[in-house]
């Protein structure tokens, strides 16, 4: 009975061994991550992007008719005046544009006439007729269209700006339409166009007041207020252009990059128990398109969710989430790649 009870007692503990390094391989098995605490987000109710300074209206000029460039009075960076003349083609190519289309309108014209005489007399139908008419009618407008005169073989300023791009050199030969010069006018003042997502677009107002940060002018910031939202997102991104007024751009220029910050209101929850804007490492954000994204949020067990959230733009090396989180939720912010929906994880110390 004594060797018996002592084989019993050996059998127990190695069973109870053997569980314990089951239990440990098991544990072992989770894949480690680090974790971090969605924090609420200061200023939540700013919005930020990136764009690029312009005038708000920057023409393109051209000639209305074909020929060779003569002359182009101004170059990138020049100031012009409204009504002075920038860009003129060769007179004498534009003469002899003018005359061939004179002479066809002269053979049109003839050709007319003889059968309006054929016609009166019975010998011809009146669909000749007719034709005949709309011949004259095609060479009349080709005459107009290639007559020489100062409105269509030059340029002229249509406001006071600045040169912004020269696209074209003398003896170079150019279409009706081709583009020439791009003036800024300075009248209609300088905006920022920046792309916000689909999310935060929505939270955009029409006169929102932004602060327009240019890292060119040496980081001066820069009051201005919302002029325009996009009817429309982009077909590729799905962003949404935004225009923002500079109220005073002094020493800006068009091309500029600069980061824009929008005040908006903050919005309410979109999931329950996510009443404000939080932001989580950048790293932590799977999946990130537009405006969506998805994190794995860890719960009390130890057990790790995947949860989709709305995102408000990257800040550095985080990310602005608006919706789907809730400040002091816990979340994987590196191992995530070795992560599944509802499987424990061991959260690294």
């Amino acid at each position: 009975m004594l060797r018996t009870l002592v084989v019993l007692t050996a059998a127990v503990a190695l069973t109870a061994c053997g569980a314990g390094k089951d239990n440990k391989v098991k544990e072992d098995d989770r894949p480690v991550v680090s974790v971090v605490k969605a924090e609420a987000a200061a200023g939540a109710s700013a919005l930020r992007a990136s764009g690029l300074v312009a005038y708000q209206r920057e023409p393109v000029l051209s000639f209305k008719v074909g020929g060779v460039i003569d002359r182009i009075a101004v170059d990138e960076g020049d100031y012009v005046r409204a009504g002075q003349r920038l860009a003129w083609l060769r007179p004498t190519e534009v003469a002899a544009g003018a005359k061939e289309a004179s002479a066809a309108l002269e053979v049109a014209q003839r050709n007319l006439d003889r059968t309006q005489t054929l016609f009166d007399k019975g010998l011809v139908a009146q669909a000749r007729l007719d034709d005949a008419k709309l011949a004259v009618e095609r060479a009349r407008a080709g005459s107009d269209a290639a007559g020489f005169n100062r409105d269509t073989a030059v340029i002229v300023a249509p406001a006071d700006g600045l040169i912004l791009r020269r696209l074209a050199e003398p003896a170079q030969v150019t279409g009706a339409g081709a583009p020439i010069l791009t003036l800024g006018e300075v009248q209609s003042g300088l905006i920022v166009k920046a792309a916000f997502p689909s999310s935060a677009a929505a939270r955009i107002k029409a006169g929102a007041p932004a602060t327009v940060t240019v890292t060119d002018s040496g980081g001066a910031a820069f009051k201005g207020r919302v002029t325009r939202i996009a009817g429309k997102g982009d077909g590729s991104t799905g962003a949404f252009d935004v225009e923002i007024m500079i109220s005073a751009p002094k020493g800006l220029r068009s091309g500029m990059v600069a980061e824009t910050t929008i005040d908006v209101a903050v919005p309410g929850a979109v999931t329950p128990g996510a009443a404000a804007s939080v932001r989580i490492p950048a790293m932590a954000l799977l999946d990130a398109r537009a405006d969506q994204g998805s994190v794995y949020v860890v719960d009390a067990q130890g057990v790790a969710r995947r949860r989709i959230v709305q995102t408000a733009g990257l800040q550095g090396e985080t990310v602005t989430v608006i919706g789907g989180l809730a400040p002091g939720e816990t979340i994987v912010a590196s191992g995530a790649a070795y992560v599944r929906d509802g499987a424990a994880v061991a959260i690294a110390r």
